[in-house]
């Protein structure tokens, strides 16, 4: 049975409901340099991509939800219209890779995980932003999100970085602040 498809619903309104035009810890996290290549994975309508447009050479986003990528393409962006689970890019194309309150939202958490990890450079970085499960705010979200019949499947920060098990991991960490983590993880050169 199909689900009730709330991106594509939300695409035109999303930026005016979840804005982001001020955090700037996704782009201060993701270390980047100006002849990097930026994947952002779940990346919609660009609210968080767009911050890296001027500052690396390339930024492509991958994202289930057409009518999301539209928002997208307005901002400039480009875009390419896939599932995390399966991405039609080539092995080791980018310098980093993000995903930003989106592994929730993926039917294969961990495959969508191996791909990211395929199509990281090596030498490069992949920054995974979700909302930590264990704080009373995101459990109201979480609760929300259940109610709106999404097919959300929030986990711990420590969940996230424990199925990453690849070979050729340089470091891993997690940074912690208000209800939000970061899992950061280097690919060896």
């Amino acid at each position: 049975m199909n689900q009730f498809d709330h991106f594509n619903l939300l695409g035109p309104f999303y930026d005016l409901i979840f804005g982001r035009s001020t955090d700037h810890n996704m782009v201060r996290i993701a270390e980047v340099e100006k002849d990097h290549k930026l994947l952002d994975v779940g990346g919609g309508t660009g609210r968080v991509a767009v911050l890296f447009k001027d500052l690396v050479s390339q930024v492509l986003i991958a994202d289930a939800a057409v009518r999301m990528l539209r928002e997208a393409q307005a901002k400039g962006l480009r875009t390419i219209n896939t599932e995390s689970e399966k991405l039609p890019l080539p092995a080791h194309s980018f310098d980093r890779v993000i995903m930003v309150d989106a592994l929730h939202h993926v039917r294969d958490q961990q495959r969508s995980m191996k791909e990211l990890w395929r199509v990281l450079a090596p030498g490069g970085r992949m920054v995974i932003e979700e909302p930590d499960i264990r704080n009373f705010a995101v459990k109201l979200i979480a609760l929300g999100e259940k109610l709106a019949l999404m097919r959300s499947r929030f986990i711990s920060p420590e969940k996230i970085l424990a199925m990453c098990r690849f070979d050729g991991i340089d470091s891993k960490k997690i940074i912690k602040a208000k209800g939000i983590a970061w899992i950061i993880i280097t690919k060896a050169k």
